[in-house]
This record gives C-alpha cells, structure tokens and sequence, in this order.
C-alpha cells in the first residue's frame, strides 16, 4: 500500500468491505505511521497539492462506521502522536495543518457530533479559556498575543478549513455562547477582522473612504464579508438559531457599529445586504419609529449605491421600505422620510456631476460615473415614485 497517496488509498477503500478493512488495519499499525509521514514528506508544497485534505478526508472514510468518541479520539491520536503536532495552539503552520485535516475528516458529522469534537480538540488548544481571558480584559487590543491566538485558533481551525456553512455555525455559537452582546461584539471583531504585522487592525473598521462612490479596495470588501459571514453561519445553523433570534441581531448589529466608532452609512448598507432581508427591514423600522429619518434616508441612498442595479437587491429595498412604512402610521412621519430621500440622493447626484466636470478626469472613470449617474437618476425616480405612491395609498 505504501506507493498509494492518501486519495488513491480512499478510493481503494471505498471499492469493497473487505479493502475498507485492509486500509484501516494498515493505518492503525505502525507501517500506517510511516505512510503518513512518508505521503506529508513527499509533496513538499503541501497546501497547494491538498495533502492534509486528503489524509483528513481518508480518515473521516476510516472513522465512518465508528462511534463518535472513539472517531474523534483516533483524529487526536493521528494529529498529537503520529504527527506529533504542536498541541497548544502556539505554532501557526501546526494550526492549519490540524484546520485542514479536521476539517475534511468531519466534513459529513452533524452538528452535534462537530461540537462535541470542537470541546474535545479545545481540550488541548485551549481556545475556550483564552476567550474567557479575553473577556476579563478592560480593553481591547491590551493583549495583542492572547488575541492573536484566540484568532488563531478559531479560523485556521475550526472555521476556514469546514466549508459546510451548518458546521461554521455551530461552532461559531460555542464560542458566542451566553456571552453578552457587548462581548459578543469585540469577539467577532477579533475573529472576523483583518490582520497587519501579526495584530489586528482594529482601525480598519472606522477609517472612512475619501471618496465614497470609490468601490471598497479588497481589504475593505473582505472586513465586510468577514463580518457577515458570522451573521450568515449563525443563520444557517440549526444549533444557533433558539439563540439568534431577530432582536439579538440587532443588538449585536448595533455593538459591532459602535465599536471603535460608527461606521458610514454605506458600510452598514454593505453588511445589511449580506445579512438578509430580515435585519435589514429591522433597522429601517427602528430608524423610522425613532425618527431618524436622516440616517433612514442615508440607508437607502446607501443601499441603493451597493445594490449596483441587481434587481434582487432593489426589490429587497422596496419591500424593507413598504414594510417600515407600515409601521409608521403617522402621516407626518412617512412625509419627513420622503423630504429626507429627496435630500439625500439629490446630495449625490450633485457630487457625482461635480467629479465629472473635473479637467482631469480621464475617459474610464467619466464612462463609470456617466452609469452611476444614469443608475442614481433611475433609483431615484422609481423609488420616490413607490413612496409618494405609497403614501397615496395609505391617506386614502
């Protein structure tokens, strides 16, 4: 067996009973060691080539027919003693070793099964212990290599290398776990934020664009999807959901926009898109109901700009929109929104008019902002044309 790589010898044990047990007795003996460091010190590149995927997904076919505490305690036995991987969570290539192999190994687990491998494998990577540390902090970013481990751990483990969205959940809720929504708050920050020099950068998130009808760089784009994609994986999970329910999300929502300051409007239109339809009515509702019909009006224009005339999205838009002004029975309160959208996207076409008169603007960009202007015209005339409909309706 020992010229078989790890995909070749998964394909062999998945052909007959009798070669699954072959293949399994091989790998439990002490020739299976050898193998396992031989096929790892034979593809030198071993990210590129996917060598510890293909390990882990051979064991996660190995360990199938077994019962869950034995499963998850012959994954330690390969990852601590045959390979004899660092086990606390001090040595970043050990991580993403163990990330990748786990990943694929527990890729067909339920989500109770994942999560009582998670506490298992926490039990030597002690990530549950730095978070309760972190919690005790008085503030954030003091201790830059507890929280360089905490990040660690949890992406290059237990979150990047599991690509099903169910499993993320669920191990995105242990770690979120009746922490309040404060904590909450500083946690995704740290686990979902961008890096620079080893620490994070936590004024990635307030710096704002000099120009905001400049698409965000792909730093900015990855902050956004970072973040939503924790909102995301805890939708997904069945596990999370008695807990993330619609008021912990904006309450969540409303911690992660105040740390370390406000965000623009456009950078909460950019997450509100990625979080759903359901937060993003909430919050118009809430700004609507507390008479904060600027920032209602600055949402929209916002929404409007990232929504990029994708259809979907603007019909995202209306129905957010219809629903708030449902909410809003004052007749006085809905004429205030509407002078405010006026405002708002009259505001924008004007600056974009401004960057076109420049002498120096060159044919591509004046291309560009010609579209944005003919796209900002369309949105707003089809959107004031629904809310004075709209507002038609409902005084009659």
């Amino acid at each position: 067996l020992l010229p078989l790589l790890a995909h070749e010898l998964h394909q062999l044990a998945s052909t007959s009973n009798e070669y699954f047990s072959i293949v399994l007795n091989f790998l439990r003996s002490s020739m299976g060691t050898r193998y396992i460091q031989f096929v790892l010190h034979i593809t030198p590149d071993r990210r590129r080539s996917g060598a510890w995927e293909n390990l882990g997904r051979l064991y996660g076919l190995m360990t199938s027919l077994l019962p869950l505490v034995r499963r998850i305690q012959m994954i330690k036995e390969v990852l601590f003693n045959k390979l004899n991987l660092s086990d606390d969570g001090s040595c970043m290539e050990d991580l993403s070793r163990i990330g990748r192999f786990f990943g694929e190994a527990t890729r067909h687990w339920s989500e109770r099964e994942i999560a009582w491998a998670f506490s298992q494998l926490d039990s030597h990577l002690q990530l549950q212990k730095k978070v309760d540390r972190f919690y005790s902090c008085e503030h954030v970013g003091v201790e830059a290599q507890l929280e360089q481990s905490i990040r660690s751990c949890f992406r290059l483990v237990y979150f990047d290398s599991i690509r099903l969205y169910a499993h993320r959940g669920c191990l995105l809720n242990v770690i979120l776990y009746k922490q309040p929504i404060w904590f909450q708050a500083r946690l995704i920050y740290l686990l979902f934020g961008p890096m620079s020099l080893n620490k994070i950068d936590w004024e990635k998130f307030s710096r704002d664009r000099s120009d905001f009808l400049t698409y965000p760089n792909v730093d900015e784009e990855q902050a956004y999807f970072d973040l939503s994609r924790a909102f995301n994986v805890l939708n997904r999970s069945v596990h999370a959901q008695k807990a993330w329910n619609s008021n912990s999300k904006l309450a969540l929502l409303n911690e992660l926009l105040a740390q370390p300051v406000s965000w623009k409007s456009e950078y909460v239109a950019e997450l509100l898109f990625y979080c759903g339809r359901e937060l993003l009515t909430n919050v118009l509702i809430a700004f609507a109901m507390k008479n904060y019909h600027k920032e209602y009006a600055q949402l929209i224009q916002s929404l409007c700009l990232v929504a990029r005339q994708r259809k979907a999205y603007y019909e995202i838009i209306q129905m957010a929109v219809e629903d708030s002004f449902e909410r809003c029975t004052i007749i006085a309160q809905r004429n205030s929104i509407i002078i405010h959208l006026q405002n708002a996207f009259r505001c924008v076409t004007r600056n974009v008019i401004a960057v076109l008169a420049s002498s120096t603007i060159t044919p591509a960009d004046q291309l560009h902002y010609l579209q944005q202007l003919e796209a900002l015209d369309a949105q707003k005339a089809a959107l004031i044309s629904f809310l004075l409909t709209n507002q038609i309706n409902q005084n009659n």
